[in-house]
């Protein structure tokens, strides 16, 4: 169906009324030709008779037969109704005979009995029937005679209104054949053009999976090629840009956006075929150190080597490697079980140790990672859960001693708060009383005394008012405070609260709460400014803490203030291995170790809190 307006449309009506046109031209050509070759075959006629009477006027003139002269004029008159006088006249002019057909009544003009006859009209021909055309001919052999015949053009008329016929017909004919023909030129143009917009509409929406039909019209082949050459190019660049998007640029390994896409995916088909798969989280071992020893060269060329020891060592088109971040690789095995992911962890951590980095000097660099190993469904059902599941088990194996896999354990999960997606979601709330609700299940956890939490976060505020810290840090350091201990949620409670003597992997283990306490808070985008007094609360002023051995001023003014308030608070607790001490013990130990384990200046700020607060209980 042609649509109105369209190019299609429009090239139909142009080739038809072009052909149509030129039909009517020749067709009016035709007709013209026609009605002078009847009239000039009507003369030649008359010319043709006179001819054959004129041996007869010779004679009647010889012998002045008057008789012999109406006779030939009443002949003559026989031989074409179209005559309606004829006048014979001598060389001198005087008639000799005459006759007409004075009786007949003349007929009306043909034109506008019909179809024809109008088109005749229109076409303006000069004749009509009731028209008197006359004409002289010479008769004689001397041409002593001149007969002037006169004839209407009715026969004329007959014959070209049948040939006008004969033309609207063709006409008609010719309209059919030249719209037929307009639509198939129309046809021929427009369809290699609908192509080519179909497939630029479908680009537009960005479809680049379609090409232009090749086209028998030369030009329109090499627009269709030129076309679908442009659509190659463009699957290219998009698969380029695709390529780029999602692979980390020194590593050629999946990034972490990508990453995030492929879990999701991942848990999707999970949930619906209800099969296990796991993830591992990858840390190189003390990776800031061989950037510091070696420089960033040698550091990229590790990460590059890691990466490819990784990807040899997985399942090629089933398990999917990223690089999470910085020195962090995530690894996704589909259809594995805690068991088996442990397996093949383990497998990746001595690939990576028995591998030899060369250092810049060229001398070989001993390279570890740590690993931590999470399931779906039984660690978390959720993606962040996973993932949050698994850091931990990172962190785990990272505060025991690095160069080793760990899995998330489940030993915590009866209070849903240690739950790792429960954990992320109260993370997300901005509001206190949840954060409180955290802190209150991590002093249950710790068997410490209900409120404990909030004594450190009330002196903490103190402190910081105290020694001048604006009004957002001490907003910040009040939800730090709150949650610095966090990261004991990750601590099994039968190392948490054992009595006996811990050996020195459970003390790693617990020495390990500040490294999980950031690994779960740095989930939280709104929290990212407590961080560093949740993982450096345990550093010491000297420079002998955990879990980095920072010193001194190096040590984040949030971690310095909970560092002092904390231990001031826990010595006044009772512990599995040390008796509840009283106030006064307590500021006495604190200012012991100004110096070596606390920042001096705020340990004599401190000690002004409590000054003051007990000046005010006093009054």
């Amino acid at each position: 169906m042609l649509r109105r307006r369209s190019l299609e449309s429009r090239l139909c009506f142009l080739v038809s009324s072009l052909f149509f046109i030129l039909l009517l031209i020749v067709g009016y050509a035709h007709v013209i030709e026609v009605h002078k070759a009847l009239s000039e075959a009507k003369s030649d006629k008359y010319a043709s008779l006179s001819a054959a009477l004129s041996t007869v006027f010779d004679y009647a003139a010889r012998h002045d037969y008057k008789a012999s002269f109406s006779e030939i004029v009443a002949r003559f008159l026989e031989t074409d109704p179209d005559i309606s006088s004829i006048t014979l006249t001598d060389s001198d002019g005087r008639v000799l005979a005459t006759k007409s057909r004075e009786s007949e009544v003349a007929e009306p003009s043909i034109y506008p009995r019909d179809i024809f006859g109008m088109i005749a009209q229109v076409m303006g021909y000069p004749a009509d029937s009731v028209r008197r055309i006359t004409v002289r001919v010479p008769i004689g052999t001397a041409q002593h005679g001149t007969l002037a015949i006169t004839y209407t053009a009715r026969s004329l008329v007959i014959a070209t209104e049948e040939a006008l016929a004969n033309l609207v017909f063709t006409l008609a004919v010719a309209c059919i054949v030249g719209l037929l023909l307009g639509i198939y030129i129309a046809k021929l143009f427009s369809k290699p053009l609908g192509h080519l917009v179909t497939a630029a509409n479908s680009i537009g929406k960005g479809n680049l999976d379609v090409s232009v039909p090749d086209s028998s019209i030369a030009e329109m082949h090499e627009l269709a090629e030129a076309f679908n050459g442009m659509i190659v190019a463009l699957k290219e660049s998009r698969d380029k840009l695709i390529e780029r998007a999602n692979t980390d640029s020194l590593t050629g390994l999946y990034n972490h956006r990508c990453f995030q896409e492929r879990l999701r995916s991942e848990l999707k088909r999970a949930e619906r075929y209800s099969r296990p798969f796991s993830v591992v989280m990858i840390d190189i071992d003390h990776f800031k150190t061989l950037n510091d020893t070696h420089g960033h060269p040698v550091g990229d060329n590790v990460l590059r080597e890691v990466a490819s020891i990784l990807q040899s060592q997985v399942r090629k088109d089933i398990d999917f490697v990223a690089r999470y971040g910085g020195e962090e690789f995530a690894l996704i095995l589909p259809e594995t079980d805690a068991e088996n992911a442990m397996a093949c962890a383990e497998q990746l951590r001595k690939a990576v140790e028995n591998h030899a980095f060369l250092g810049k000097n060229g001398e070989t660099v001993p390279i570890t990672i740590s690993l931590g190993v999470a399931q779906y469904p039984i660690h978390s059902s959720e993606r962040e859960g996973l993932i949050i599941a698994a850091d931990l088990a990172l962190y785990q194996s990272k505060s025991t001693g690095r160069n080793r896999t760990s899995v998330f354990s489940n030993d915590s999960r009866a209070d849903r708060n240690r739950d790792p997606y429960n954990l992320y979601l109260l993370l997300q709330a901005t509001d206190m009383s949840t954060l409180e609700a955290m802190a209150a299940a991590v002093d249950t956890k710790g068997l410490r005394e209900p409120g404990f939490s909030k004594a450190v976060v009330a002196h903490a505020v103190a402190l910081a008012r105290e020694i001048g810290l604006s009004e957002q840090e001490q907003r910040d350091i009040r939800v730090a405070a709150l949650l610095h201990d966090i990261g004991k949620l990750g601590i099994p409670d039968t190392i948490l609260n054992k009595r006996e003597p811990l050996t020195p992997d459970e003390l790693n283990i617990i020495r390990s709460h500040p490294s999980i306490g950031y690994a779960i808070v740095q989930r939280s985008e709104h929290l990212k400014s407590i961080l560093p007094g949740i993982l450096h609360h345990h550093e010491r002023w000297d420079g002998t803490g955990y879990p980095n051995g920072q010193k001194g001023e190096e040590i984040p003014i949030f971690a310095r203030i909970i560092a002092v308030v904390d231990s001031y608070h826990a010595m006044m607790t009772e512990r599995p291995h040390a008796r509840a001490r009283t106030p006064e013990e307590a500021k006495t130990e604190i200012r012991r170790c100004a110096g070596t384990q606390f920042d001096p200046r705020i340990v004599r700020a401190f000690l002004r809190v409590l000054e003051h607060e007990e000046k005010r209980l006093a009054a």
